[in-house]
């Protein structure tokens, strides 16, 4: 053993004798859950934190969602959505009304052999507009959290250029410490999901030179689309 190696060993037993042990790791008690008694105030929160992030807010009566869903691919010259299944939606019908309009509804799910699996991700990657429902969506920040599995592909809201996600009043919290008290099982409920996502507001991505750039790891524009 060299002379060196031998300091540099020596040093790290000395320091490891004189360490003190970690600290015990402290106990966390979320805040008591408090009932909402005001639902559109807090959805003017969230639509105020969201544009405050560039992203787009929209209230709409759940009976005239599949329209107004409609009309912004329309606007978007979108022939085709990457979408969650019609369970994971909150809007039932959705689906049925697109296809009834003439989008096709892109299937997510990528086969893994080839050449399936490159004619599969040729396809995903034309399709610039995702729908997907949402697990939370937190006012304090005007995030949206969804959890990926079956029927909820991330690339519906990951690789699109634009992300649309369809919620209702149940899944408006007013924080995050709020919504997570209203789970029961926090740890069961996320490992039963592949990937958990929280989106703030278009994909953002600013190099060394602080130049920031919007959309290029992920939608350009978010319109988070409010079934009151």
């Amino acid at each position: 053993m060299t002379d060196t190696r031998s300091r540099i060993l020596a040093s790290i037993r000395k320091s490891l004798a004189s360490a003190h042990r970690l600290p015990s790791v402290p106990s966390v008690t979320l805040p008591p859950r408090l009932p909402i008694t005001n639902y559109a105030l807090l959805a003017r929160q969230f639509a105020d934190e969201l544009h405050k992030l560039d992203g787009t807010f929209i209230a709409e009566a759940a009976e005239k969602i599949p329209a107004r869903v409609m009309q912004l691919l329309r606007e978007r010259n979108a022939e085709a959505v990457l979408a969650w299944s019609a369970e994971n939606l909150p809007v039932p019908g959705l689906l049925d009304h697109l296809r009834q309009e003439g989008i096709k509804i892109v299937d997510a799910d990528v086969p893994r052999g080839e050449p399936d699996r490159a004619q599969k991700l040729a396809e995903i990657e034309k399709t610039t507009v995702g729908i997907t429902g949402a697990d939370a969506a937190l006012a304090d920040t005007g995030t949206l959290a969804l959890r990926s599995g079956p029927g909820r592909s991330r690339l519906a809201s990951l690789s699109v250029r634009t992300h649309v996600a369809l919620f209702t009043p149940e899944q408006l919290h007013a924080s995050w410490a709020a919504w997570w008290a209203t789970l029961s099982d926090c740890a069961e409920w996320v490992s039963g999901a592949s990937n958990l996502t929280l989106i703030s507001g278009p994909s953002r991505t600013a190099d060394i030179e602080m130049t920031l750039t919007v959309g290029v790891h992920g939608p350009r524009e978010v319109i988070a689309l409010y079934a009151d």
